[in-house]
């Protein structure tokens, strides 16, 4: 028998998930120290720093509440993968 759970329009998500990053470099040639920030509507959320390694490998997963609004097709995502090193405050 299958069953199909609905899940309350208010428990509406976007689900990101940030894998991996390849050959990660900084200005000055040292070896990176790299973070994956990642801001949907204005709310930032950051991965763990992977030191020393310019394929940081992170499997993390980050989730937004739609507060059971459906997800606008014109909502931008931004991901930029850093070195904590090097940002000012860490940001």
């Amino acid at each position: 028998m299958s069953r199909t759970t609905r899940l309350p329009a208010s428990a509406a998500m976007l689900r990101v998930f940030i894998l991996h990053a390849e050959n990660v470099q900084t200005p000055d040639s040292d070896i990176s120290d790299s973070y994956c920030s990642v801001v949907f509507q204005g709310v930032k959320k950051k991965t763990k720093v992977i030191k020393n390694n310019p394929n940081p490998i992170w499997n993390e997963g980050f989730e937004w509440d739609l507060k059971g609004v459906p997800l606008d097709t014109t909502a931008e995502l931004y991901a930029a993968v850093k070195d904590h090193e090097t940002m000012g405050r860490n940001r």
